[in-house]
């Protein structure tokens, strides 16, 4: 985590979804954040466990125990860490947390690539090759494109070029420009490493967006 700032927690919305790193426990739990009594309590939903694990995390649902909580908004990962007020079975599983004092926030540009399986096209003076991005940070990526008789590869390091990735990026057309980085050849495929050189705002905010979940829900980082 990095920078620290006055909690605001007036732009998270019910329903949201969480993880809570909870002493005691080394698995991240998925849960829901219902509301805030401002300056009194956070409340959340009680993770939901397979069974196997109930028992255990019952043992670490106490007063006083320590939990960090973590949340994505506007492609960042904010995050608290606080402890438990109290815990409600009824009528509704709720979990009441003391209010932070502060909230931080995530340095994406100081966290590594993570791994995908984008399929993927890049695109050099009209010329379109398909392929599929293997990892991605928000300043680059690595696509792999498979070399063959009717797709051949005229690309150098330095060539300037259009990555599309409509699963990623949610438009078909939408498109980043990149800067050739690193180039390698095996067999019947290559990989590209590609620097972001001019990304839109809207796309930016997607590539933090999957990273960001990549990191806190995959535990990736």
């Amino acid at each position: 985590m990095g920078g620290q700032r006055r909690v605001s927690l007036s732009n998270i919305e019910a329903g949201v979804r969480i993880m809570m790193e909870l002493a005691g426990i080394k698995d991240k739990l998925p849960s829901f954040f219902v509301g805030y009594i401002k300056n009194r309590c956070v409340i959340t939903v009680v993770p939901v466990v397979p069974q196997v694990n109930r028992e255990m995390l019952m043992e670490h649902l106490y007063k006083g125990n320590s939990v960090t909580v973590r949340y994505i908004h506007s492609g960042t990962v904010l995050g608290f860490t606080t402890e438990i007020l109290h815990v409600a079975f009824s009528p509704f599983p709720l979990l009441f947390f003391k209010y932070p004092e502060r909230i931080e926030s995530f340095n994406l540009r100081k966290a590594g690539r993570v791994g995908c399986l984008f399929p993927a096209t890049v695109i050099l003076e009209d010329v379109c090759l398909a392929g599929a991005l293997s990892d991605i940070s928000i300043s680059g990526c690595n696509i792999v494109l498979p070399t063959n008789d009717e797709q051949t590869l005229s690309v150098e390091i330095g060539d300037v070029l259009l990555l599309r990735c409509p699963l990623l990026f949610g438009v078909d057309q939408a498109e980043i420009s990149c800067t050739v980085r690193q180039l390698s050849k095996s067999g019947v495929k290559a990989r590209l490493g590609l620097m972001f050189t001019d990304v839109p705002d809207d796309l930016l905010a997607r590539v933090n967006v999957y990273i960001e979940q990549t990191l806190m829900f995959l535990d990736s980082a």
